[in-house]
C-alpha cells in the first residue's frame, strides 16, 4: 500500500534511501533533511515495513520534481517502482505545478510512463544545487526526463467521442 509519509516512517526512509546513495543511484538524504521534509515523501508498505520511497520537490516555478525513489532490492522486479512514479504523478497533478522532472538512471522505465528525454541545460540552474552532494558531480550521467502534467489534465479534461461513448457501453 502506498500512502503518505509519517514522521516515524523517518530511519526507514532514509534506511532506504541509504541503499541506493552508496552507490550514487540516488541522493543521500540526512535524517534531519527527511524529518524537515516529511510531507514530500510517499512510501509503499508491506505487512507494517517500508520497502519503497520517493518524493516529490516543488519550488522551481511549474516544476515539480520526482526524486529519492528507491525499493528495497528483495522486492526488486515486482513493479513497486512503476507504482511509486505512478502515484507520484497523481500526487504532483494535484499541485499547479505544469511538468514532473526527474534526474534517473531508469529510463525505460519512466519512458514507459510517458516522460521524454530532455537536455540537462533546460531546466533552470537552482535545480542543480542538490549536485554538491552527488557522487557524480564532475561527470553527472543521469538522464533528464520531464512529464507534461498540463496534457494529462488536457487528456482526462476531454469529453469522450460520440463513438468512444457507443463502445463504451
Amino acid at each position: 500500500m502506498i500512502r503518505e509519509a509519517k514522521y516515524q516512517d523517518a530511519e526507514s526512509i532514509q534506511n532506504l534511501i541509504r541503499i541506493f546513495s552508496e552507490t550514487g543511484k540516488v541522493l543521500f538524504r540526512s535524517l534531519d533533511e527527511i524529518r524537515e521534509n516529511i510531507t514530500d515523501f510517499q512510501v509503499y508498505e508491506k505487512n507494517d515495513q517500508i520497502i519503497g520511497v520517493c518524493s516529490l520537490k516543488t519550488g522551481w516555478d511549474q516544476l515539480v520534481e520526482l526524486r529519492s525513489l528507491g525499493v528495497d532490492p528483495r522486492y526488486s522486479g515486482q513493479g513497486l517502482g512503476t507504482e511509486m512514479v505512478q502515484a507520484s504523478i497523481e500526487t504532483a497533478l494535484s499541485t499547479d505545478c505544469d511538468t514532473l522532472f526527474v534526474l534517473t538512471y531508469a529510463v525505460p522505465m519512466f519512458e514507459r510512463l510517458g516522460f521524454h528525454i530532455v537536455d540537462k541545460a533546460t531546466l533552470p540552474h537552482k535545480v542543480w544545487n542538490d549536485c554538491n552532494a552527488c557522487l557524480h558531480q564532475e561527470n553527472c550521467d543521469e538522464t533528464a526526463m520531464i512529464l507534461s502534467l498540463d496534457s494529462i489534465r488536457n487528456q482526462r479534461a476531454m469529453p469522450m467521442s460520440p463513438s468512444a461513448t457507443a463502445n463504451a457501453r
